[in-house]
């Protein structure tokens, strides 16, 4: 059987891609898999308005990790591997948007439906955005993070339920950057000011919730030898001591349950917005 021409230049495009980020160190070596994976899985099911809008998304986010990543490795708050991300990232933050394209993908269904998923999908790609804006942008906020959970609890940067009202600016403004480049790419065939609307809302509110279940379910952990707290179960190659949170509950559990929520409060707004 022939494989149509298409196909092959949509793989094409995503293998040069991807091959691009490896060689400029935005991902590593399994952070490549995973982004061919999802990538592909995009492209084929929504398109290629679908698979620019992540494009943009993976840029805007790996531009603003290596934003003054020295000063956040000094305070212990860079991205590991030098802000390479790897491929637990890489499904956590665009796992939900590739099963919202792969179900777009599925020749059945009618055109309303077909607007849920892509509607879907811009909810979890937005929250994806806002959210790691949030981490990145607010790391370097000069004034001290607060507790979401307690606003008048401060607490080290870079632990998570930590947010600074730099945090949120960059927050809304991630999720804006989103629902322009969806509207003005047509992902989903509604008027443009509901697109940047239902983004807006719905990346903000999933990043919010991505904070809460930081500040209350992720395990967190205290190193044994500095007394550090991290996110970590490891630290200077000792087994840390848990101090809260459930167990195997960790960042990337928490960035696929808040994108898969961003995309259910998408698919609402659409409902009410159109009610």
């Amino acid at each position: 059987m022939q494989i149509p021409l298409e196909i092959i230049i949509k793989l094409g495009v995503v293998l040069l891609l991807a091959i691009i980020s490896y060689l400029n160190n935005m991902i590593d070596q399994m952070g490549t898999l995973a982004a061919i994976f999802i990538g592909f899985s995009v492209i084929l099911g929504g398109g290629w308005s679908w698979f620019i809008t992540l494009l943009i998304f993976f840029v805007v986010s790996t531009q603003f990790t290596k934003f003054k990543y020295n000063y956040k490795k000094e305070i212990g708050c860079a991205e590991g591997n030098g802000g390479r991300r790897g491929w637990k990232n890489i499904i956590a933050n665009g796992g939900v948007a590739a099963i919202a394209a792969f179900m777009e993908g599925i020749p059945i269904g009618n055109e309303f439906e077909r607007v849920i998923y892509a509607i879907a999908f811009i909810g979890a790609i937005s929250t994806a955005t806002a959210d790691t804006l949030a981490t990145e942008i607010g790391l370097i906020s000069k004034s001290s993070p607060r507790l979401i959970t307690n606003l008048k609890k401060k607490v080290t940067p870079g632990i998570s339920g930590g947010v600074t009202l730099l945090g949120i600016f960059a927050s809304i403004s991630g999720a804006l950057i989103i629902g322009f480049a969806a509207a003005l790419l047509n992902v989903a065939n509604v008027p443009m000011i509901k697109i940047i609307a239902i983004s807006i809302i719905s990346g903000f509110i999933g990043s919010i919730i991505d904070s809460i279940l930081g500040a209350t379910i992720q395990e967190l952990y205290k190193c044994s030898i500095c007394g550090v707290i991290t996110e970590n179960y490891q630290h200077h190659n000792t087994k840390a001591i848990h101090i809260k949170g459930f167990h195997l509950i960790n960042n990337h559990v928490i960035n696929f349950i808040a994108t898969s929520a961003g995309a259910l409060i998408a698919i609402s707004l659409f409902f009410i917005f159109n009610a």
